[in-house]
């Protein structure tokens, strides 16, 4: 909705502007007849005709990435019911076995009330990541900032993504810098990031996966910079595709996005998080050399 007013806003001001104008100068005309007021009424028709086509074009393209954007959301409600059935399926199918009292080994009931555990929370983040898309979508999303040490951070993400380097073809090289400054940051939010960019380099990535997460500063000229930077072996990125794949919903159409899970919405949430706390994120990749996404915050 909001991209709609934006477009309607833009489009009266290339068409109804000019066009408010040239009425002025034609009443002026009309009532004092001078010939200077001719020149400047045709020096306004050759700038209103200029308008009006730049105009026309603009809105062609609004309208063709607004259909873009249908088309993706179309897709992603059809995933998402698709994902949500799953689970649930799972979930109605465990709690049948249970009621029904089919399962008398202890060790089996424990086994099923654990896959239960599993795909509730599963089903939870999925209702939560829509939540937080609603609250996007509606700019309502606030991010508490305070004091906060990233080398911390990073490490207590890390943590949690050790159980799945267990596979032998599986590395992670940590590389934190001494004595970084600290950020103001939300600290949950800007976990989600870094989880983000984790799971996806652990997802896009083929069976030998090599990933290394650094945190460094950069030093720029008005102020220094705290870094995140994780960096994967996957099939790497084109470089038209860098923008687009932080915009909402959309996802790199290649063999291996078409053959992995995923809605399109974690760079899209990543740069908004990013954004908000004063920083960016971008990308450097090409085909066939990996793809590093880096994060960077003002340091205090």
């Amino acid at each position: 909705m909001r991209r709609v007013r934006q477009t309607a806003y833009l489009a009266s001001a290339f068409l109804l502007t000019p066009a408010v104008v040239l009425s002025v100068v034609g009443i002026l005309v009309l009532y004092y007849r001078r010939e200077n007021f001719d020149v400047a009424f045709g020096v306004l028709i050759l700038v209103f005709c200029v308008e009006l086509l730049a105009g026309t074009a603009w809105l062609v393209l609004a309208l063709r990435r607004s259909a873009d954007l249908s088309r993706l959301q179309a897709d992603f409600l059809s995933k998402v019911s698709h994902d949500f059935r799953t689970p649930l399926t799972s979930i109605r199918m465990f709690v049948e076995t249970l009621r029904e009292q089919r399962l008398e080994d202890p060790v089996r009931r424990a086994r099923v009330l654990a896959l239960l555990g599993q795909e509730t929370e599963r089903l939870s983040a999925m209702i939560d990541r829509l939540l937080e898309l609603a609250r996007l979508e509606a700019g309502k999303t606030k991010y508490r900032l305070a004091p906060t040490d990233v080398a911390e951070l990073v490490r207590a993400v890390v943590l949690r993504f050790e159980p799945r380097l267990d596979p032998p073809n599986v590395t992670l090289v940590l590389d934190i810098e001494d004595k970084l400054p600290m950020v103001a940051a939300d600290a949950e939010a800007l976990q989600d990031v870094v989880q983000n960019l984790l799971d996806n380099a652990f997802k896009y990535t083929g069976s030998e996966k090599h990933i290394e997460v650094r945190v460094t500063t950069l030093q720029n000229r008005q102020r220094t910079d705290l870094q995140i930077a994780v960096r994967d072996n996957g099939p790497g990125i084109a470089l038209h595709e860098h923008r687009r794949i932080f915009e909402l919903f959309y996802r790199v159409d290649d063999r291996l996005s078409r053959v992995t899970e995923g809605s399109g919405l974690g760079l899209a949430f990543a740069k908004h998080v990013v954004s908000a706390h004063g920083g960016r994120i971008r990308v450097d990749s090409a085909p066939g050399r990996g793809s590093t996404f880096v994060v960077e915050i003002p340091a205090l």
